[in-house]
């Protein structure tokens, strides 16, 4: 059965947040002796700056889908050499067969257009195939490093789609560790500003906004 993944309990923008706790504090600790009735000492305040602190700390979403941007750069750029690097032997083996029998065991069909999956899958295949008809395609300009050189970019596409996983799960990781990191700060801060709602209620219009 799946995590149950966190909510958000407030509506604010992280930022927002992390300025409201720090008002709060001030507040606070600027009337500390009327909150003192209500049993809030100098140790609430320091356990309320290392939530803020805590909080603080956490990767934000920026940069965690500026990483799954470059996971993402990085791999485009290896399919795109995977493409430039097969058709030249696409072109070879029509010339040698044609469009059938041997020339349909590459499976070069929809290149453009292929899923990373596919197109891994494609370049591993073409390396098998052209290495079992080197012999034969050598007349049309395929030599074995053309093969190595595409076996070594297919190795890092397999790597570099990983990566970009990686990178995805990373952010639904951290966010969620931000989440309840700022759901923690945003309670200790709903108790506090309740305490100090009911204490300048009636007194002080001013404390009380």
């Amino acid at each position: 059965m799946p995590k149950q993944k966190a909510t958000r309990q407030y509506s604010m923008a992280d930022g927002n947040l992390k300025q409201l706790a720090d008002a709060l504090k001030t507040s606070i600790n600027r009337d500390l002796a009327d909150f003192a009735t209500r049993n809030i000492t100098a140790a609430n305040l320091t356990a309320l700056q290392t939530l803020i602190d805590t909080f603080d700390e956490t990767t934000t979403d920026e940069e965690l889908l500026g990483m799954v941007t470059d996971a993402t750069n990085a791999k485009d750029a290896i399919a795109n050499n995977i493409r430039t690097a097969v058709r030249p032997i696409r072109n070879m083996a029509e010339t040698a067969y044609g469009t059938t029998g041997k020339y349909n065991t590459f499976g070069f069909d929809g290149l453009s257009e292929l899923t990373d999956a596919d197109l891994y899958r494609l370049a591993r295949r073409v390396v098998r195939v052209g290495n079992k008809l080197l012999a034969e395609l050598a007349a049309q300009g395929l030599t074995a490093a053309q093969l190595t050189n595409i076996d070594t970019l297919a190795t890092s596409f397999d790597t570099a789609i990983d990566a970009i996983e990686n990178a995805v799960e990373n952010r639904d990781l951290e966010t969620q560790d931000r989440i309840l990191k700022g759901n923690a700060l945003w309670t200790e801060m709903s108790r506090l500003a309740s305490i100090g709602r009911s204490l300048y209620e009636d007194t002080d219009e001013a404390k009380y906004n």
